[in-house]
């Protein structure tokens, strides 16, 4: 039975949507701009995709490579070898890719399952699902209230 893990990637799928959506929003002016060394859509985001990339990686903490796809993490890089929004929403289609295609292959009792990694984030394969979703979702609020900040309509939803 999928009844459970089709759910599941019908969430995943809406909570990418939503997160291009509020990325998309964003000139290139106000992608590098915010309230500090964290709070910037360019960092928000990279944090984002960089957390579901490992937390759909089957690496432990320890041996997934933060912060590898840009040449480093959100805090190491200077503003100017910061991203662009088309480099973070070509890294967040691979991540999205990659985490239906490992949920497509799961059925409704493999969600019971203990996780494969066991990092604090959950005991369940459901558990750790829901935290990537819940911790993306957190974040995907921050992003909406730069874009308030920035005068754009923040709070994609639908």
């Amino acid at each position: 039975m999928k009844t459970a893990v089709d759910d599941l990637i019908e969430q995943s799928q809406h909570t990418f949507r939503i997160l291009y959506e509020e990325i998309e929003l964003f000139s290139d002016l106000q992608w590098i701009k915010g309230f500090d060394s964290f709070m910037k859509p360019v960092k928000v985001a990279m944090h984002i995709i960089d957390c579901l990339d490992y937390y759909f990686s089957g690496k432990t903490g320890d041996e997934y490579h933060w912060g590898y796809r840009f040449g480093g993490g959100w805090w190491e890089l200077p503003d100017e070898k910061l991203p662009g929004k088309a480099d973070v929403l070509a890294y967040a289609w691979e991540i999205e890719a990659r985490i239906i295609n490992q949920l497509k292959a799961l059925d409704d009792t493999d969600l019971l399952k203990p996780a494969a990694i066991q990092d604090g984030a959950a005991e369940s394969t459901l558990g750790r699902l829901v935290y990537a979703l819940r911790h993306t979702l957190h974040h995907h609020g921050e992003l909406s209230a730069l874009a308030v900040y920035h005068g754009l309509p923040g709070g994609k939803w639908d």
